[in-house]
């Protein structure tokens, strides 16, 4: 199991859910990245700039056995 939730709230005010924390960090890589990607990727990184000017990062392992890291300006959390 992972510790990543994908949904897209709808605009009808119902929410469709793509990633579950019931899924692996590898599915969430296949989901985003597909799986016809060659080479494989070894994981997915999101980064958001805040309006503060702070980095986040969030890596997301191609593995089913991980979790995700998050950090904040480098650091760790």
């Amino acid at each position: 199991m992972a510790n990543i939730t994908i949904s897209a709230p709808l605009v009808d005010g119902s929410l469709m859910p793509y990633i579950s924390e019931n899924d692996s960090c590898e599915d969430t890589v296949l989901f985003v990245c597909g799986d016809d990607l060659r080479p494989r990727p070894r994981s997915v990184k999101i980064t958001v700039k805040t309006e503060s000017g702070k980095v986040m990062e969030i890596s997301i392992p191609n593995d089913a056995n991980s979790i995700a890291k998050v950090t904040i300006d480098g650091t760790k959390i």
